[in-house]
């Protein structure tokens, strides 16, 4: 299973609202600034950890920014 931002668009709102760079959010959520980027831009999916890190940081639910995305079964 991977964790996926729901909405980049909503995702950079949120930022906007807590008054975040995209680096000053990395150094707030202690996140690489390259992972950072990556995360926000939809590219990487965070770990566990660094979602909760996120969610606590811009003092939302995981459910407002992150969906589960499960993988698909291999088709035989």
């Amino acid at each position: 299973m991977k964790i996926k931002l729901k909405d980049i668009a909503l995702f950079e709102e949120k930022l906007i609202r807590k008054g975040f760079s995209k680096k000053a959010f990395a150094e707030a959520a202690s996140i690489g600034q390259v992972t950072a980027l990556q995360i926000c831009n939809g590219d990487r999916s965070p770990s566990p950890r660094i979602a909760k890190r996120i969610t606590d940081t811009l003092e939302c639910s995981f459910d407002e920014i992150f969906e589960i995305v499960r993988a698909k079964a291999n088709a035989k």
